[in-house]
Formats: C-alpha cells, structure tokens, sequence
C-alpha cells in the first residue's frame, strides 16, 4: 500500500469512528421500577416498548426493574412510560387509569398484591 492509500483508508477509518461516537451518543441506557408480578406481566411489559426507538429491554420480575437503551432521537423516557401504562403497568414517574389496570389478566393484578 503506497503512503496515499495509507491517508485515504485511516481517514476513513477515522471518519467511520466518529460517526459511530456520534450514534453511540444518542442512545440512552436506564434502569426503572415498573409494577408486575408475573411472568404474564414481563412479557407484556417488554412486549409493550418493543418499538421503534427501542434497543433492548429486559423486565427483571424479583425487582421490579426494566433495564432499557433506547435512541433518544426516536423515542423520548416519557414516551416509553406511557407504553408502559397504555398495558396496564404503572411506573414509578406515572400511573396507568382503572380502565388501563382492569385490562390486565386477573393473576396481573399487582395493585392487589401491594396491599397485602
């Protein structure tokens, strides 16, 4: 390889490495509780913000934890709350309605679980 090929091929190398920053920059990895008690309730919860936006997403069942990386130039946190609660799920930055609760499967109702 002679030295211009050499400058082309690291500069694009180099042009390939900073794009990649510049996505890796828009993608937010976070952690939050999200009221479930099944495993009914994981899959509707990870059902629920498989979206466009939304790399990956894990519903942990023992604490209540969804771990989420999303791009923040597609979908907003509050936006995947609201996924969250249009299933019936509260969060713990919103609550989904009655009429949003009542459709959940009689052995995902988590709400009654918590007053015990």
């Amino acid at each position: 390889m002679n030295f211009k090929n050499f400058i082309k091929t690291s500069a694009f190398a180099i042009l390939l490495i900073l794009c990649s920053e510049v996505k890796a920059q828009n993608t937010i990895e976070t952690s939050f509780q999200v009221s479930g008690i099944c495993e009914m309730c994981k899959a509707r919860i990870e059902k629920a913000v498989d979206v466009k936006g939304v790399k990956s997403a894990n519903y942990d069942l023992d604490t209540h934890t969804l771990t989420i990386a999303y791009s923040s130039k597609t979908i907003s946190e509050s936006d995947i709350h609201l996924l969250l609660n249009e299933v019936g799920h509260d969060t713990e930055k919103s609550t989904c309605s009655d009429e949003q609760y009542d459709r959940v499967h009689g052995c995902c109702k988590y709400r009654e679980h918590e007053n015990h």
